[in-house]
């Protein structure tokens, strides 16, 4: 079987390129939206298969207009007005995209990974203080949480 060095060396390169792009991609969404701070309220549940996260509820500030269908619908988030839309706000500088689903509002945010030699203390501070997560919001309403504060500081300063 006669296989040219260029091929391979293609079938090589290609996907380590690739994934390059895409992780220069994700980093340019993470740092180039705009950065918001929400309180939160949560609890560490443990997961064998998939680590160690903190699961909690965000604290918009407002009660989202969702009724109890288990079938999710695109809602938003006006973050200038505090309130919750069903069809997308024109005159809101930003806005978290999300959907309604059993009378709460979820937009992907609702869950930060933390190590595992952290999670028992990071739980016992989550629970004791004041909790906050720091996203990063895109023109298009896609939210991504970049930190988790514990009294306005990073969880790694604490450790």
């Amino acid at each position: 079987m006669n296989i040219s060095k260029n091929l391979i060396l293609t079938a090589l390169v290609f996907p380590v390129v690739a994934l390059g792009i895409f992780t220069a991609f994700k980093k340019y969404k993470f740092e180039v939206g705009t950065k918001i701070v929400l309180p939160i309220s949560g609890y560490d549940p443990r997961d064998l298969l998939s680590g160690h996260y903190l699961v909690y509820t965000v604290e918009y500030g407002a009660t989202p207009d969702c009724d109890m269908r288990s079938k999710p619908e695109p809602s938003y988030y006006c973050i200038d007005s505090k309130r919750f839309y069903r069809f997308k706000p024109s005159t809101c500088s930003a806005i978290i995209r999300g959907r309604c689903q059993y009378n709460r509002f979820l937009a992907d945010i609702e869950k930060f990974y933390i190590p595992e030699d952290k999670a028992s203390e990071l739980d016992k501070l989550v629970r004791g203080k004041e909790a906050a997560i720091e996203i990063s919001v895109q023109y298009d309403g896609t939210a991504q949480v970049r930190d988790l504060l514990i009294n306005g500081k990073s969880w790694r300063e604490l450790y």
